[in-house]
């Protein structure tokens, strides 16, 4: 996508930061894209809940259709299928849009990356006086209370280190107008407190994906889509195309929630490396061919991610 392909430029700020204190307008521009695409893959992941809750409703909804309804008992229409059909109609809106589990840690993990990026955007931002120093403690402390809540519902055994309040004091220690002439340094210290959190956060990320949904979604291929179509076909006798036409598409939507949950580990891959090889450009020169390479494979993982996650919303 154009928008995450310009990741490639990025590397240049990265590269030469540790040599001067402020950054030029270029560097500030890349660092401003390198933060929107953190939205942006903050945003992709979501895809693998949606998808499988709207997979969960329709393998409900197609089982319904092996049973008959309204036969006459002899004593009467036997109503009570239909009353079944319609709690299970009920039942298959609730699995679609109460979806939970998996799909509200991925959410919840990717919201401390989507506020660390406002931070970052926040502090190539033109506003060079005290109020940076404001608004960058308000944007850790929003850090600091999505990893509380991350945390608390997810990793109470295990909990990750909060940043935002070290990362807000190291802004507004920085003190008012003279921000910034250390907004180098302020950033190098910036990236360097927040790579414990985005390194762990980003193996929780692939171990969703690749051990929760994507195991979900071959499941559901293999003992619930293809079964419930086997039972109906042989209750029926005879299928319609339009039953066969949505057995079809709920295929699509599972091999591609397999390829998504794919590319969105190798995401996650590649980001965690792409932010830890901006900590080490922040200490030091780099080759600007090496960050090249580092910012493209980042860059390619997203693109491929986004590009799967709008097929399976089409």
């Amino acid at each position: 996508m154009k928008r995450l392909s310009i990741l490639l430029s990025a590397a240049v700020v990265f590269s030469s930061i540790s040599a001067c204190a402020v950054l030029t307008p270029s560097q500030v521009g890349e660092v401003k894209k390198f933060a929107r695409a953190s939205e942006d893959y903050s945003a992709v992941p979501g895809a693998l809940a949606s998808s499988y809750g709207i997979l969960l409703r329709n393998e409900k909804l197609l089982s319904l259709s092996r049973y008959s309804y309204g036969t006459d008992s002899g004593a009467g229409i036997d109503t009570s299928k239909s009353i079944k059909a319609w709690e299970e109609i009920k039942n298959a809106y609730a699995l679609e849009h109460d979806f939970k589990g998996a799909g509200k840690r991925m959410d919840a993990a990717l919201g401390v990356l989507k506020e660390y990026s406002k931070i970052l955007t926040l502090l190539v931002s033109d506003e060079y006086t005290d109020s940076l120093g404001k608004s960058a403690v308000d944007l850790g402390k929003a850090v600091d209370a999505a990893t509380d809540a991350y945390n608390d519902q997810y990793r109470s055994a295990n909990p990750l280190t909060k940043v935002g309040g070290d990362i807000g004091q190291i802004v507004r220690g920085a003190g008012g107008i003279y921000v910034r002439h250390r907004q180098a340094e302020i950033l190098k210290e910036t990236v360097k407190k927040a790579d414990p959190l985005i390194q762990a956060l980003m193996v929780d990320v692939e171990d969703i994906a690749l051990n929760r949904f994507k195991t979900d979604f071959i499941n559901y291929e293999n003992n619930a889509l293809g079964r419930s179509f086997q039972s109906v076909a042989n209750n029926m006798h005879q299928v319609d195309v339009c039953l066969v036409s949505a057995v079809y598409d709920d295929l699509a939507r599972t091999r591609a929630g397999v390829e998504l949950s794919d590319e969105v580990a190798s995401a996650a891959r590649a980001y965690a490396k792409a932010h830890h090889a901006l900590l080490e450009k922040t200490r030091s020169r780099m080759h600007l061919k090496e960050a090249i390479e580092e910012i493209k494979a980042l860059s390619k993982e997203v693109s491929a991610a986004k590009k799967t996650k709008k097929s399976i919303e089409d």
